[in-house]
């Protein structure tokens, strides 16, 4: 097994850009439909597109960036789910505050 480079370049983490929110998974509904709650504090219906249907499992209390769509702000499609080092980096940098995804979660 290779030992990890220390000098290895660390990824970056996906920030969310003009138009995408940050939200954890509330609930999940069935054909790639799912629940979720955003920090803008709206509940939408967001759609698992199919590049990540079977590569990426999402599951209730996973932290998802999402697009919601212009014509049904009440809907949206999710773009990446953040891994829980990818979470603890935009805590630290401060894109999201760390109180408000536990109050999303809880």
């Amino acid at each position: 097994m290779p030992k990890k480079d220390p000098e290895a370049p660390v990824r970056e983490v996906m920030k969310p850009a003009e138009g995408e929110v940050i939200c954890v998974v509330k609930k999940m509904l069935g054909a790639e439909h799912i629940v979720v709650l955003c920090v803008d504090g709206k509940q939408r219906t967001a759609r698992i597109p199919g590049r990540m249907r079977k590569k990426t499992w999402i599951k209730e209390g996973d932290v998802v960036l999402v697009a919601p769509w212009d014509f049904q702000p009440d809907k949206a499609d999710i773009i990446h789910k953040y891994m829980h080092d990818e979470i603890k980096k935009l805590i630290d940098e401060g894109v999201i505050d760390k109180e408000v995804l536990d109050q999303l979660r809880g």
